[in-house]
């Protein structure tokens, strides 16, 4: 049922996560509706319905198309809250696109100016929730749709955001140790208060693997896995580009511009251990759009695929 009381029919299942599955809704293709397990809302249902209630509070200033934000209620038969119902995210998931293999079947013709595109409109949303004090806490580029042919992005699974409404704190529960910055390691993810210097560090990560196509900024030939390397700090592609992976990720970081190369540097190396050393998203944002404009310019190649049969390539008049 619905907040009416109006009795509505579920269609198939489309997903299942760790809380709950997520349903189609008969008669509006547009609409999904979140259903928690039953297990999870005996142990925190209480919790969840406070927390989705305080978003959709926030829906009117701070949501669109772009984020499926909370906007009905939804109970079952006998009454009792069992989940919400939101707006369908449309497109294929990002970590589709930053994949060597998924992303030339799900986006044809895929070339880094509609790569950059992507970036640029992930970076605009989230700049709008951390305006309204929200942070994502959970950066999984599974929770980001993208369209193909156009530069429409949209963000699922919002209902573990960070946020704070009326004076509570509501922290992000989940997270992934491989996304999460230096200061965050090895804590609850449910004690850990987000700012935009830590979140900057895991969208930094979210850039680097779609502008390399899969590739852990910390993942090093030779040296241990990413999380054990970003607790250090070792980022191979930094100054000396000491243990790079050759071939087709070295030919793709070639192909940036030294401008985006200096700002993973800078966070990766200096801003693993000073979160005030970290690139911005203002800051992020301004580059890739200088990149982009290098790449509708002919200045950066826009092709993944060159004659070598490489990933990468670069304009020769650049560098």
């Amino acid at each position: 049922m619905d907040s009416l009381g109006k009795a509505r029919q579920l269609g198939q299942r489309l997903a299942s996560g760790g809380e709950g599955e997520i349903f189609a809704l008969r008669g509006r293709a547009d609409v999904i509706v979140k259903w928690y397990y039953p297990e999870v809302l005996e142990k925190r249902g209480e919790l969840l319905h406070r927390k989705v209630e305080a978003m959709r509070e926030l829906r009117d200033s701070q949501t669109t198309q772009d984020v499926c934000w909370p906007l009905i209620r939804v109970f079952d038969h006998q009454h009792r809250w069992i989940g919400f119902a939101m707006y369908r995210a449309q497109g294929v998931k990002m970590g589709c696109l930053a994949h060597t293999l998924l992303y030339a079947r799900h986006f044809p013709n895929l070339d880094r100016r509609q790569i950059v595109g992507y970036l640029l409109r992930y970076i605009e949303i989230v700049q709008q929730l951390h305006r309204a004090g929200i942070c994502i806490g959970d950066y999984n580029l599974n929770n980001v749709f993208c369209v193909p042919r156009s530069d429409s992005v949209t963000l699922i699974d919002c209902d573990s955001y960070q946020l704070r409404v009326g004076g509570t704190f509501y922290p992000c529960p989940v997270g992934s140790p491989d996304m999460t910055p230096k200061e965050h390691q090895g804590k609850a993810f449910r004690d850990i208060v987000r700012t935009p210097r830590s979140e900057a560090f895991s969208l930094a990560i979210v850039l680097f693997k779609c502008l390399m196509l899969g590739r852990h900024p910390y993942d090093i030939v030779g040296g241990g896995d990413p999380v054990r390397n970003l607790r250090r700090g070792n980022f191979a592609y930094g100054r000396g580009q000491r243990s790079v992976p050759q071939g087709d990720w070295y030919a793709l970081w070639q192909a940036l511009p030294n401008e985006v190369q200096e700002h993973f540097i800078t966070t990766f190396i200096d801003g693993a251990d000073n979160p005030g050393q970290r690139t911005t998203l203002s800051q992020w944002h301004e580059a890739l759009t200088a990149y982009r404009e290098q790449l509708e310019s002919g200045e950066c190649r826009r092709e993944l695929i060159v004659a070598s049969g490489k990933v990468g390539g670069r304009a020769q008049s650049v560098r």
